[in-house]
């Protein structure tokens, strides 16, 4: 019976802290609120990820290049890729 008081205690504390970080969360700007929600995700095993519209926006000018076939040369992407960091 002491077990599961102190499980249940703990757990209780354990919901309390969700639900505080929860209402914190609904507050931050709309780029926090993504990142919660891409790190949630993964702890959660939730292994589909929904692209944002400016994901969206950005990736699929470049799908539809890969579409046309239109690639990277082999030359550019060995500069990106020698690149040093800065």
């Amino acid at each position: 019976m002491k077990i599961t008081l102190c499980y249940t205690s703990a757990m209780s504390r354990t919901e309390d802290k969700l639900e505080a970080l929860f209402a914190k969360v609904r507050t931050l700007s709309r780029e926090r609120k993504e990142l919660a929600v891409v790190a949630l995700s993964e702890i959660a095993g939730d292994e589909t990820y929904q692209l944002s519209d400016d994901e969206r926006a950005v990736l699929e000018p470049e799908l539809e290049a890969a579409k046309r076939g239109e690639f990277a040369s082999d030359e550019d992407v060995d500069e990106v890729l020698n690149k040093p960091w800065s």
